[in-house]
């Protein structure tokens, strides 16, 4: 099967610094055959793909953090599924978070699943792919993009179509597999039951989609399901839309950026993708982490992370190159992965359990209330270098309720504490501000959706004593979070380095040069702000004999 980039098997001998050498490796990694096998169509897609019209193309800024906007034209390209992908965001960013694997945003059902699109660059009109690719992602910071439904509607194409024979309502589905073929639920109406549609895909042929989101009414004749076909040559606006995984460190930023404001630096900006970086343990996406998800094959999942946490070590040579002050590692599986493999680095005081009591929010109290760090020195060929990252955990990052203020504790607790303050347990269970949970086998869990300060004023009101109590269950994860910047900060391990001749201010770079933005292969319109190219090089190579060492 022909794939542009052709795909390689193992990473090429470095050439570059390893900054540069990641991006020419992972766009054109093959090494998982289930991703790019070499004689048979992929497990996804084929997706709606656009181009740049040059390499670094002018973009259309957002100016908020809700709602698409149009942020360039671009131009369509063979559908594919997309590219593997690097770090978003500065390589030397100071903050990082790691997750699992992108996700296959255009696998969900419904208008929006339709219509997003992904990057395939080209090397058209003269323009560079690999310019291309390193552009895109060195400033993609919340966003992911799509075409405008009414675009994609003429490529619809007519062998195949759903249609409903009646009037109804689209029903929630869940696809519980990769598979390609899947059931659609309705309920037309006059029906006291849901009906089933199957929608036969094919792999290596256009993909299905479905064009009537849950919950919304549809007519008798309406277009529930079509294939799509979009073709090659078309220049169209490519909409960037907010993504809830990414907009996840905003508060945090935005609570840290006041915190330095307050320490003088009055023009404090933190934006991800310039002062977060992003990346994954595995760098080509899927929708969802899973055996069902990978062929169903359990020992695909085991192959697929010893290729590319430990074989390639992608995530690993970009955390050796970037030297963040802090790694948020995102979500419990996150962690897992990340311990099985890089575990005996970790440092902490108190170890951190394999089994947390309350998952991901044990480990989030652990990792902000005591120092968690992943550590490596070593001299190689007669260089040193030193790895010193503090680790947090967070819930995850795809499901805004994980980061609502919220009380937590194990049902044992919680009839106790029923049984102590029955008033104050009513109040937690009643009050229509919270949402109380109390599934079986978890924990009990009472978030609170607005009005915070009131909320905890009523609880004071209440029984102060039984507030107070209260407190040592109460999680407020983003505060959590830059609550642990603003203790590095004060410490020195986060530090901002004030407006020099002009230019703005900034929060302090990693330790380390880097050449990304301004090299012999590319040099983006704006430069680095930050000297990064002007520092002494590491031997071509180092960077992957340390994150070798680390990896053995």
């Amino acid at each position: 099967m022909l794939y542009d980039p052709p795909r390689q098997l193992n990473p090429k001998p470095a050439k570059d610094p390893l900054e540069i050498e990641l991006v020419f490796n992972i766009r054109a990694c093959g090494t998982c055959g289930f991703f790019w096998p070499p004689d048979s169509p992929q497990a996804y897609g084929p997706y709606p793909c656009y181009d740049f019209e040059s390499n670094t193309p002018t973009e259309k800024s957002a100016g908020r953090t809700t709602g698409s906007f149009v942020w360039i034209e671009g131009t369509t390209r063979p559908q594919s599924f997309p590219d593997p992908e690097v770090m978003d965001g500065c390589r030397k960013a100071p903050i990082m978070t790691i997750g699992i694997n992108p996700n296959l945003t255009a696998f969900a059902s419904g208008k929006t699943g339709a219509s997003w699109c992904y990057p395939s660059f080209s090397n058209a009109g003269g323009t560079d792919p690999w310019t291309k690719y390193a552009y895109y992602y060195r400033y993609r910071s919340i966003y992911q993009e799509h075409f405008d439904l009414k675009f994609i509607e003429p490529f619809l194409l007519p062998d195949g179509k759903i249609t409903a024979p009646r009037a109804g309502l689209m029903k929630e589905f869940a696809r519980a597999s990769d598979d390609p073929a899947f059931e659609i639920r309705v309920q037309y109406d006059g029906d006291p039951s849901v009906s089933s549609i199957h929608v036969s895909g094919t792999l290596g042929e256009p993909r299905y989609v479905v064009l009537v989101d849950t919950g919304d009414k549809f007519a008798k004749g309406d277009l529930l399901a079509a294939r799509l076909n979009v073709p090659v040559g078309h220049k169209t606006d490519v909409y960037a839309e907010p993504i809830g995984y990414y907009t996840q460190m905003l508060p945090v930023l935005q609570d840290f950026e006041t915190f330095l404001k307050r320490q003088g630096h009055a023009d404090a900006n933190l934006r991800v993708g310039e002062d977060v970086g992003q990346v994954d343990m595995i760098a080509c996406a899927t929708p969802h982490w899973g055996p069902q998800w990978l062929g169903g094959n359990t020992q695909r999942v085991n192959t697929i992370i010893s290729n590319c946490v430990h074989k390639n070590a992608w995530a690993m040579k970009q955390l050796v190159q970037t030297q963040p002050a802090i790694l948020f590692l995102v979500g419990q599986s996150s962690w897992n992965m990340f311990r099985q493999a890089f575990g005996d680095l970790v440092v902490t005081k108190t170890p951190l359990s394999k089994f947390p009591e309350d998952g991901p929010y044990t480990l989030l109290r652990m990792t902000t209330q005591q120092e968690c760090r992943l550590h490596f020195s070593k001299t190689i060929d007669g260089h040193g270098y030193e790895l010193s990252t503090r680790i947090i955990i967070t819930p995850h990052f795809s499901y805004k309720e994980n980061f609502i203020p919220q009380f937590r504790m194990n049902l044992q607790t919680f009839k106790a504490f029923a049984i102590q303050y029955p008033a104050l347990a009513d109040f937690l269970q009643r009050d229509p501000r919270l949402i109380f949970q109390a599934p079986a086998g978890s924990f009990v869990a009472v978030g609170i959706t607005k009005d915070v300060p009131a909320v905890m004023a009523d609880l004071k009101a209440k029984n102060s004593s039984a507030a107070a109590d209260l407190m040592q269950y109460f999680y407020d994860p983003h505060r959590m979070m830059a609550t642990v910047l603003e203790q590095m900060y004060a410490v020195g391990q986060l530090a901002y380095t004030n407006p020099v001749d002009g230019n703005p201010g900034f929060l302090t770079r990693g330790s380390g040069p880097c050449t990304f933005c301004v090299n012999d292969h590319w040099k983006f319109p704006k430069g680095c702000p930050y000297g990064k190219p002007d520092e002494r090089k590491y031997p071509v190579g180092f960077l992957e004999k340390v994150t070798a060492a680390i990896t053995k």
